[in-house]
């Protein structure tokens, strides 16, 4: 049993890495499309067609993809001035209150993010503007990210940090 819960937990690791590779390659594509696009425009008259929607949608699908990976990494923003003050019980307490908060608030984001892209899927909504697709395309990237958050903050429940580990914390 215990083989087959680190084979899942390698498993999982290696799709959010896989995530946060596309989601680096997303950001690069932007990086680089920004200047060629400003060089063709400014230099040949021309421009790349719906290069500004594929950004806001590169955007919105990096950030989210990105996401569970950087949660698992505890690489996010966090104000831990208070909590690194506590003793190593307190400590583990408020980690696990923040993980317990975090699975509710991302399994509520989870079932509302579900819900719209189904909706959208029903009513066969489409996007239509330089690109023309079904809006659930784009709605189906929440979800995804929601459940691997939702997993990943059972697993910290599942696994708290080690008595002394500060994983990246601190200023």
């Amino acid at each position: 049993m215990f083989r087959v819960l680190t084979l899942l937990d390698r498993l999982f690791d290696r799709v959010l890495l896989a995530l946060a590779w596309l989601a680096a390659a997303i950001f690069a594509a932007i990086a680089l499309a920004i200047p060629v696009n400003v060089v063709l425009r400014n230099g040949f008259g021309t421009a790349i067609y719906g290069l500004l929607e594929l950004i806001e949608y590169g955007l919105l699908a990096a950030t989210f993809l990105a996401a569970p990976w950087v949660l698992a990494k505890n690489a996010h923003v966090s104000v831990d001035l208070v909590v690194t003050a506590l003793g190593p019980g307190w400590r583990r307490l408020f980690e696990a209150l923040a993980n317990l908060m975090g699975a509710a608030v991302s399994a509520v984001f989870l079932w509302y993010a579900l819900e719209a892209a189904a909706r959208s899927m029903a009513r066969g909504s489409m996007v239509r503007a330089s690109f023309i697709f079904p809006e659930w395309w784009l709605l189906s990237i929440a979800p995804l990210a929601m459940a691997l958050i939702l997993v990943e903050f059972l697993r910290r429940l599942l696994r708290p940090a080690a008595a002394g580990d500060r994983r990246l914390m601190g200023l």
